[in-house]
């Protein structure tokens, strides 16, 4: 997924690793994450592969890396003739499902840490919502996907909240 990732972004234009590896924290980074040590070798996959290119080296030997026809073509048929792995492991999810297990404080302080990390994510997403005016393709798509990850993370903290709730009426008949 990384390549493909790494490949999107360079559709757009241009860029170095230090670029890419921005670009990708702040654009794709909430839903797929890689650092340097991930980046750089695919970046020389890639390259091998015919996928990108490398410019001629900038100020402290900086490269900036633009992707060839065969690159395009190779995230076009990922995009469009493979199915996407909908498989999440989500670890808080199961803890969640295990909270039977937990001291009610602990359980209750298990969902209050879901909810305010879901609060968290949608302040960010929102603002970032708020700061971008899509003009372009890439830019409407991007704006789309954006909108997912703020339905997500809305659901996410209502259900924080209805699960909050629960905890409170079983607590409520325990008494």
């Amino acid at each position: 997924m990384l390549r493909h990732a790494l490949l999107g972004l360079l559709a757009e234009r241009p860029m170095s690793g230090y670029e890419l590896d921005q670009r990708f924290e702040a654009s794709v980074g909430s839903t797929w994450t890689a650092g340097h040590s991930q980046i750089y070798p695919e970046l020389n996959r890639l390259a091998g592969e015919g996928l990108i290119e490398p410019g001629e080296p900038g100020p402290r030997g900086r490269k900036t890396y633009a992707i060839t026809d065969a690159g395009v073509a190779a995230v076009r048929e990922w995009l469009s003739e493979t199915d996407p792995d909908r498989t999440v492991r989500d670890e808080s999810a199961l803890r969640t499902y295990f909270l039977w297990l937990m001291e009610p404080a602990a359980a209750r302080a298990h969902v209050e840490s879901e909810r305010d990390a879901a609060q968290e994510t949608l302040r960010s997403l929102r603002a970032t919502a708020a700061a971008r005016r899509p003009a372009t393709p890439a830019e409407r798509s991007q704006r789309i996907a954006l909108e997912a990850g703020l339905r997500w993370a809305q659901a996410r903290a209502e259900w924080a909240e209805w699960a909050l709730d629960r905890l409170d009426s079983v607590a409520e008949d325990a008494a």
